[in-house]
């Protein structure tokens, strides 16, 4: 059985029915793809797939990803090659080339290499709680602040922290965010850039065509109330009071949803404490037809000093009708200096990074309301967790096998890194299913031989 139906919980569900297993699958929402998902839809003069939750592949890198897109014959693009690089920073906003003043170069140079030396320092693949990274396990605002260089540079490298977190540097562990950048080949440049390569056909394309293969049972609107472990196997149990037995059981829900279901027993300390803790991103991902902004270009802001606008780029020229644009901003419950969900607070972050432009349509989606995600969007650890309880997060726990991007060992947060666990899970649970196979056989021609051995002494 698999708990969710993102692309962790429908890689485990393929990959158990490669090897000859039925699965039933339970989905708390209507559909698949939990925070990934892409629809077909019209935005004022505009109409294509949108992507709602994650959308991007890095080809070169994301070896499961690429797999899966070549073994269903999907098609990657690229985004439009950016001409213009403007930024907005503290108190200041600069056209490019360069991101800083020309006067603040060099400080950016020194920083770069000291983020550079600490991304060195973390070997990819392996958890961070085993590496004695510790003293970076500490808020990103501290991190910055120990950089030692001017106010410019502090605030243009915050995109770091902000774009793949949807939080504010006070609140995220510098650590993740490191570990972010040696996941990009170790280049800064190279994080900068990776909102490129996606699919033509949408992300729902591809986990629905890995769904069907896996001829697995799909149960949608059944949010799961309680897991139950014993002798026999694992009993899991539906809101709705609907109850399944499973030999093995893979959860691939959200990190921050394993609260919300009664474990019995109960989840290992690391487990339970950092679902309780929120570690969620707030961002918002916006799709805007706009006009009169500056074409073919890639904005960064600092999030603090732009009431939480992080970045937008061109997502499609659309000649005199303007352009498509992708955005993303945080819309932080706990914070007055939100943006929202309407037109004016779109048209608010769009005039953040663009005063000039001219909103004309929009569609925004945040999962801060939804709480088949745990009320955020992709994983944010907060300082002092990554660094203790990295490892432990994955660790199966008697039949349960975990199995979702916010836990992986590369590519956090991103669908290389849930389809990375799912497929975990399944050799997890596959070998354990095996062994208790054998076991039982083991058990039976022992039983049998037994038998024999009376029957023959009667004799």
């Amino acid at each position: 059985m698999v708990i969710g139906g993102g692309f962790a919980g429908v890689s485990a569900c393929r990959d158990l029915a490669d090897q000859g297993y039925s699965v039933l699958l339970l989905e708390a929402r209507d559909r698949l793809g939990g925070r990934t998902w892409s629809t077909p839809m019209r935005i004022g003069d505009f109409e294509g797939i949108v992507e709602h939750g994650g959308q991007w592949v890095w080809a070169d890198q994301q070896t499961n990803m690429m797999a899966e897109i070549e073994r269903y014959g999907l098609t990657l693009l690229h985004s439009p090659a950016t001409e213009q690089f403007p930024t907005v920073l503290k108190g200041s906003r600069h056209t490019g080339p360069l991101p800083v003043p020309a006067d603040d170069v060099v400080d950016l140079e020194k920083a770069v290499f000291r983020i550079m030396t600490d991304a060195h320092r973390v070997a990819r693949g392996v958890p961070l709680d085993r590496q004695n990274l510790g003293d970076l396990d500490i808020p990103f605002s501290d991190y910055l602040d120990g950089l030692g260089v001017c106010e410019s540079v502090r605030s243009y490298l915050t995109f770091l922290g902000n774009l793949f977190t949807g939080r504010y540097p006070e609140e995220i562990s510098a650590l993740p965010v490191i570990a972010f950048v040696a996941q990009m080949d170790y280049s800064i440049i190279r994080a900068w850039g990776v909102l490129d390569e996606y699919l033509a056909e949408g992300t729902s394309a591809l986990i629905s065509a890995m769904a069907e293969d896996s001829g697995a049972d799909i149960r949608f609107e059944a949010p799961v109330a309680s897991v139950v472990q014993d002798e026999h196997g694992v009993t899991v149990t539906t809101q709705a009071g609907d109850s399944f037995t499973a030999s093995s059981v893979v959860v691939a829900t959200p990190m921050a949803c394993w609260k919300d279901i009664e474990f019995n027993p109960p989840l290992s300390q690391h487990k339970a404490e950092a679902s309780r803790e929120q570690n969620t991103s707030y961002g918002v991902k916006v799709w805007a037809q706009v006009k009169n902004a500056p074409l073919l270009s890639y904005s960064l802001a600092d999030s603090s000093a732009a009431n939480g606008a992080i970045l937008v780029f061109t997502q499609e020229d659309m000649g005199e009708d303007g352009q498509m644009m992708v955005g993303f901003y945080i819309d932080h419950p706990d914070r007055d200096d939100r943006y929202g969900l309407d037109f004016a607070g779109v048209e608010a972050f769009i005039k953040t990074m663009h005063p000039e432009a001219e909103l004309v349509d929009f569609h925004v989606h945040s999962f801060v309301d939804d709480p088949w995600s745990g009320n955020g969007d992709w994983i944010a650890f907060k300082p002092g967790r990554v660094s203790k309880s990295h490892s432990e997060l994955s660790k199966p726990e008697g039949r349960l096998y975990f199995a979702t991007a916010d836990i992986a060992q590369m590519f956090l947060a991103w669908m290389e890194g849930a389809v990375e666990m799912g497929k975990k899970a399944a050799v997890d649970a596959q070998r354990q299913m095996t062994r208790d196979a054998i076991e039982v056989k083991v058990h039976a021609v022992a039983k049998s031989s037994q038998t024999a051995a009376k029957t023959a002494s009667r004799s």
